[in-house]
């Protein structure tokens, strides 16, 4: 998985979070990889678990969570859906056993929940596939995503990528602050990007123009789906508005290099001012400001070349608007 898709294609790597969307059904899970490629995602990222790795059996959540679970092999059949319809699959797991299974299906990638920062074996466990990981960094200190960072480094994690954060469900916009991207990218010199909790598609908008190389947004197939991340997560008509505004947006940005292959230049000269005689000239004569016209087109002369000119006899006669050169003054 190409944690720096941006620098090298100016777009970032977009991630269609299905998490438990799918409610536990293996085909609708399959709909939603399909929906998502169509859509233009990159990747397509679930969550792999069983309710008891993640609450108590009295947790008010357990119920909801406990209804997206899904059978070990899942892992494997949507790895296969995701192959064939041309997007990457991998989860995040939540257990030694999740990586296990995610291991089997052969996920390029692995996502660590923004819960489990500071879960040292799973760190661990996910580093030690020597595989990319990208870390959600919600609830987190300054102090524990650069501990985070060492521990994975540390126990084989070749690539790290950070997503900026917030657990919360839904997200307001004042509390964003998607300026902390460029804080992590400071702090770590990781390629970074947004985790997005907020509705809509506006905030991997501004995520985009702010920097994200990864963008992560919840997808669902219907917003209105109760339950669950539904009401926050991006529709297939959403994420497909999303990946054409961010391919416009990445145009309208551009690359380094401007200057030297601008489009614009080989209309300098419709556009610049020339050097005109605004009457006929006779040679011999000292042009003044009164016998030229300053304007388009730009031929020969122009204004700035005059001033070492100033005072020079003209060498040949010059006819009423014809543009002057600098072979037509004498010395």
């Amino acid at each position: 998985m190409d944690l720096r898709k941006r620098q090298r294609t100016g777009l970032p790597l977009l991630v269609a979070e299905v998490g438990f969307n799918h409610g536990g059904s293996r085909e609708t899970a399959a709909a939603m990889i399909r929906a998502a490629a169509e859509a233009g995602a990159d990747a397509v990222k679930f969550q792999t678990f069983r309710a008891a790795d993640l609450a108590l059996p009295t947790a008010a959540h357990f119920e909801l969570i406990r209804s997206g679970e899904m059978q070990s092999d899942d892992a494997l059949f949507l790895a296969a859906e995701a192959r064939a319809s041309g997007i990457e699959f991998f989860s995040t797991p939540f257990s030694l056993q999740a990586v296990e299974i995610l291991e089997q299906a052969g996920v390029p990638a692995y996502k660590i929940a923004s819960m489990d920062l500071v879960t040292p074996y799973l760190l661990d466990a996910v580093a030690a596939t020597g595989k990319p990981v990208i870390l959600s960094t919600g609830m987190a200190t300054l102090e524990e995503i650069a501990a985070a960072v060492e521990r994975l480094g540390r126990a084989g994690a070749k690539e790290i990528g950070l997503l900026h954060c917030l657990s919360l469900y839904p997200a307001r916009a004042e509390d964003c602050n998607l300026a902390a991207m460029a804080e992590l990218k400071q702090a770590f010199g990781l390629p970074t990007g947004w985790s997005d909790h907020f509705p809509g598609p506006k905030a991997c908008l501004a995520a985009f123009c702010a920097g994200a190389e990864i963008i992560e947004t919840h997808f669902t197939l219907d917003t209105a789906t109760e339950g669950g991340d539904h009401a926050h997560s991006l529709d297939p008509a959403m994420l497909r508005g999303l990946v054409e505004d961010i391919r416009l947006c990445a145009a309208l940005q551009g690359r380094p290099g401007f200057f030297a292959v601008r489009p614009d230049r080989e209309f300098a000269p419709a556009y610049r001012r020339g050097v005109h005689a605004a009457r006929d000239l006779a040679a011999g004569e000292v042009p003044g400001p009164g016998d030229l016209l300053f304007c388009r087109p730009l031929a020969g002369l122009s204004p700035a070349d005059m001033e070492p000119l100033a005072g020079r006899p003209l060498k040949r006669a010059v006819g009423r608007n014809a543009a002057l050169a600098l072979e037509d003054f004498a010395g």
